[in-house]
């Protein structure tokens, strides 16, 4: 059985041949290969591991398809359930919280900063995770 990440690397690498010259990835096993490559500019001078880009651009795949699939559940998320959402989609999005709190006035603007704010400190790769996790939960209960 090809797990999803094997699909999306197997896709990848078809992509880009020229950046996996030495793919060692066994067909039995669900983890990516540990192939590095280079930035084909040259002037970059950077090397990455394969796997922590291929895992970056796999979870923005997914992240952005959960963003869209959101929004056509069959029934509308509770609140609570979707400032939950609105927190994670601003720490993925944008990272820590950048702006400052909204006045006493402003129930709905602190609501969502208040959702953001809690969400301090995870990576943006950490929220898209969390944040694809819930649209699951969130599919599984209302129905797509």
């Amino acid at each position: 059985m090809v797990t999803c990440l094997e699909q999306l690397l197997a896709i990848w690498q078809s992509l880009h041949p020229v950046l996996f010259s030495s793919a060692a990835c066994n067909a039995d096993q669900s983890h990516i290969c540990k192939t590095s490559w280079t930035s084909p500019e040259p002037q970059l001078g950077s090397t990455f591991s394969s796997r922590k880009v291929f895992l970056t651009a796999a979870m923005t795949d997914s992240f952005n398809k959960a963003a869209e699939e959101v929004k056509v559940l069959k029934q509308k998320p509770s609140n609570e359930e979707m400032v939950g959402l609105y927190g994670l989609y601003k720490q993925a999005t944008v990272g820590d919280v950048n702006i400052e709190r909204p006045g006493m006035f402003d129930f709905t603007g602190k609501t969502k900063w208040d959702a953001w704010d809690a969400k301090k400190g995870l990576s943006k790769d950490e929220a898209m995770a969390a944040y694809v996790e819930l649209v699951e939960k969130l599919k599984s209960k209302y129905g797509i």
